[in-house]
């Protein structure tokens, strides 16, 4: 018996492209649909579970930074795999991918200032650029690893 042929399939880079304007246009429909039905609470800090006191307020206080983190990765993988070329270091890829999505996020901020009610602000930047490059690192290791189901 002999190894099995590995297929490979191709996503040409303007279909990444078409996917991440097509990720970023549903992050903004998101901060549009719900804007006038949540609204941004000011924090004083990034993190308010160092001041939670129980178990339940430390995962509320989790929350805001898990709902900033997680829809950023696929855009952060979309963007890491429209930005990478062989030619081009991985850690200036990676430089680029959360310089993106930091414009990105800015820019959805600055936008809400337009809309009824703000529904993420400035403080939740760093972990949308976070998340991103959580994005980029799976971007990454899709050269790396190879996933089998049996």
């Amino acid at each position: 018996m002999g190894k099995k042929q590995v297929r490979v399939v191709r996503v040409r880079r303007w279909m990444t492209v078409v996917l991440l304007v097509a990720a970023s246009l549903l992050l903004a429909a998101l901060v549009h649909f719900l804007s006038g039905k949540a609204y941004l609470r000011e924090r004083r800090a990034p993190l308010g579970v160092f001041e939670a006191r129980t178990a339940d307020s430390a995962l509320a206080s989790l929350a805001p930074a898990i709902a900033n983190f997680l829809p950023l990765i696929p855009w952060g993988f979309l963007a890491f795999l429209a930005l990478d070329r062989d030619d081009r270091p991985r850690r200036r890829t990676y430089f680029f991918t959360a310089l993106a999505a930091l414009a990105f996020c800015a820019a959805v901020d600055a936008w809400q200032f337009a809309l009824p009610t703000r529904v993420t602000g400035w403080l939740d930047l760093p972990w949308n650029v976070l998340g991103a490059l959580c994005g980029a690192t799976l971007g990454h290791a899709r050269k790396r690893l190879r996933v089998q189901f049996a």
